[in-house]
């Protein structure tokens, strides 16, 4: 079947603008398949990818007190601050734990290995944001912005000279 695509007659239109019958009629990969929007796509995907991993531009370095008086936090809010994101992280780490053993039985009760990648997965969510909220509450008890894995680890922060 020949596909033509007809156009308004215009009485000064010639024939060849009337009738249009291109390479593009018959074959056309790039749009059977899509080529300008999978391209399109592929350059967002790799653009986020590079911005994951571009260090952003060194800017003033805050220190604790001036955090603490830009956001006008007293000792009482801060301990409250601090009481909070414990029962965040533990709450946290408590489901990532329940999610993490959940994923096991649909492995082995159900045979599910999808399930269990899904549970794997949430789980290592869970225990992200548990490590976020104890990381922030290691900065607020030693008063210390910028802190490393490693002193949140031994629970230590390093002295300052």
């Amino acid at each position: 079947m020949i596909l033509l695509i007809f156009r308004q007659s215009d009485e000064s239109m010639p024939l060849k603008d009337a009738v249009k019958i291109s390479r593009k009629t018959f074959l056309n990969p790039t749009g059977w398949f899509g080529y300008d929007l999978l391209a399109n796509q592929t350059r967002i995907f790799w653009d986020l990818m590079k911005s994951l991993f571009v260090l952003p531009v060194a800017g003033r370095a805050e220190t604790f007190e001036g955090a603490r008086e830009r956001f006008k936090l007293t000792d009482e809010k801060l301990n409250e601050l601090a009481q909070n994101f414990r029962l965040f992280a533990l709450i946290f780490a408590a489901c990532g734990s329940l999610t993490l053993l959940f994923s096991f039985y649909l492995l082995f009760a159900h045979g599910s290995f999808a399930g269990w990648l899904i549970g794997l997965a949430t789980a290592a969510v869970f225990f992200a944001y548990g490590f976020r909220y104890s990381f922030w509450r290691f900065q607020i008890i030693h008063r210390k912005l910028g802190c490393t894995f490693q002193e949140w680890l031994h629970n230590k922060p390093k002295q300052e000279v």
